[in-house]
């Protein structure tokens, strides 16, 4: 008798509608956490500190801005790559506008995020993903405020963390 593999635990907030209007701090992070998205150039104490994009990072924001576009609705309010994982606020819902049913029916959050890591390691030609993603649901105007200044941050954090080159 062959063993099973254990069951992976979902992530998702239990019971809550990734489709409904809202929205999302996302965190995806890179394969083994490989720098495949560039490196980090300027001072921490000088700004602008940014993200010098490689191929496979300029690949990364490419499908990142085509999600509005493939997705109806959706936008990514604000995002950050970093040599090995990426930041963003993704709205769902956002033109206001109610599903069609069907085949047009609201994107899920889970669903834009898959579409999203398989079109970017197609293009690649290699998986670019670790498997999952991190996701919080912005609850009110402070969060989204915070978490903006979070990602506007990142970059300059990266410098000061004495764990990354």
């Amino acid at each position: 008798m062959e063993p099973t593999a254990p069951k992976r635990k979902s992530c998702r907030l239990p019971q809550f509608d990734y489709g409904a209007h809202a929205y999302y701090f996302l965190t995806l992070c890179t394969k083994d956490k490989a720098f495949l998205f560039g490196r980090i150039v300027g001072a921490a104490y000088m700004p602008p500190v940014q993200t010098c994009l490689s191929e496979t990072g300029k690949i990364a924001e490419k499908n990142l801005l085509a999600i509005e576009t493939h997705f109806p609705g959706t936008c990514v309010e604000k995002y950050v790559i970093m040599p090995n994982h990426l930041h963003m606020i993704l709205s769902v819902g956002c033109d206001g506008k109610a599903p069609a049913g069907g085949i047009y029916a609201a994107p899920t959050v889970p669903r834009i995020i898959s579409s999203y890591k398989a079109s970017v390691s197609r293009e690649a030609g290699f998986t670019v993903w670790q498997r999952s993603f991190y996701d919080h649901i912005i609850r009110n105007r402070s969060d989204f405020e915070q978490i903006w200044q979070y990602i506007d941050n990142n970059p300059a954090k990266w410098l000061l963390d004495e764990y990354h080159p």
